[in-house]
C-alpha cells in the first residue's frame, strides 16, 4: 500500500511539473496597464506581452516598451497581436512595420500583410 501511494504521488508530481504551452492572455483594455511606462493599454493593435517561465505575465502599450523593459532574452515569451487580427502570435513569428504612430512612439507594429522587418530586425533597432 505504501509503494502504491508513493507510486501515486510520484505521478501526480511529475505531472504538476510538466512544461504545458505558454498561451497569450487579453489585457483589460482602459484599465491594465504597461508594465514598463504604465500607461493605460487603449490600443490593442499596439499591444505586446511577456510571458515569464513562472507564468506571470506583462502587459506592453507598444513593442517599444516590451524591448525596453528591464527582461533578458531568457525571460519568457514575447507575444504580439498583428494590426488586423483578434489572436496574439510569437513576435519572433510575426513580421512588423515602421513609421507607424504608436503609443510610445516607438513607430513599430506588428502586421498581417505587407510586413517589411523580422522580429530580428526590430530587436537590432532598439540595440542601437
Amino acid at each position: 500500500m505504501k509503494k502504491f501511494i508513493f507510486l501515486s504521488f510520484m505521478l501526480l508530481l511529475t505531472a504538476c511539473l510538466q512544461e504545458g504551452a505558454v498561451t497569450a492572455k487579453d489585457p483589460i483594455c482602459n484599465k491594465e496597464s504597461c508594465s514598463r511606462c504604465r500607461m493605460v493599454l487603449s490600443e490593442k493593435r499596439y499591444a505586446a506581452q511577456r510571458i515569464l517561465p513562472n507564468g506571470e505575465v506583462h502587459f506592453y502599450d507598444d513593442i517599444g516598451c516590451a524591448m525596453r523593459h528591464n527582461h533578458t532574452v531568457d525571460d519568457g515569451k514575447l507575444f504580439v497581436r498583428p494590426y488586423g487580427g483578434e489572436d496574439w502570435v510569437p513576435a519572433e513569428e510575426a513580421m512588423f512595420l515602421s513609421g507607424l504612430r504608436t503609443p510610445m512612439n516607438s513607430g513599430f507594429g506588428a502586421v498581417r500583410k505587407g510586413g517589411k522587418m523580422s522580429f530580428a530586425d526590430v530587436q537590432k533597432e532598439f540595440k542601437n
